[in-house]
């Protein structure tokens, strides 16, 4: 399963593509944090033990944009574009989670929760594993070579949706960031 670094990078690469760029660097590092922090969020279950459950669903990701749809929001985006930023920002934790290698019971993610309480995996392991066995002497030869595959897919992924949508605000008249 991706590290945080990966989560993170993910749900900017969505979340910038459905809801734009602020003009302003302000906005711009607020939005950043928040896409970030709702791309990590759904590991918050490891607190209380009930890692890969509810949180990595479609269901936590429809509370969560809803309850985000509502608030103030660094973009002058509607109500819609902010609950798809959100919502796809969060959904994008499950799916890279079910493309990594998961080691611990249950396997996979329950992603259809509340529809279902099944986990699923998709088998293939794009992402390496995250070892949170600091005592092992390959704990950071795993770490780092997980984190560099992240970089390596992910990277490419998250400045295309930069360019892309920095592209579309400066032919709208924006700034260039």
């Amino acid at each position: 399963m991706p590290s945080p670094l990966g989560h993170g990078m993910a749900a900017l690469a969505v979340g910038w593509g459905v809801s734009g760029l602020p003009a302003d660097r302000r906005p711009l590092l607020r939005q950043t944090a928040i896409l970030v922090a709702i791309g990590i969020a759904p590991d918050l279950d490891l607190l209380i033990g009930r890692h890969s459950m509810e949180t990595h669903s479609i269901g936590a990701a429809v509370i969560v944009a809803t309850v985000a749809a509502w608030q103030r929001w660094p973009v002058a985006s509607s109500r819609l574009m902010i609950w798809l930023a959100v919502a796809l920002a969060w959904m994008s934790h499950p799916l890279l989670d079910a493309l990594g290698s998961d080691t611990s019971v249950p396997i996979g993610v329950m992603a259809f929760w509340p529809l279902s309480d099944a986990h699923m995996q998709t088998g293939w392991e794009v992402f390496g594993p995250i070892s949170r066995r600091y005592w092992r002497d390959d704990f950071l030869a795993i770490n780092l070579s997980s984190v560099a595959r992240e970089l390596l897919v992910l990277g490419p992924v998250l400045l295309v949706a930069f360019w892309i949508t920095n592209r579309r605000r400066n032919r709208a008249g924006g700034h260039r960031v």
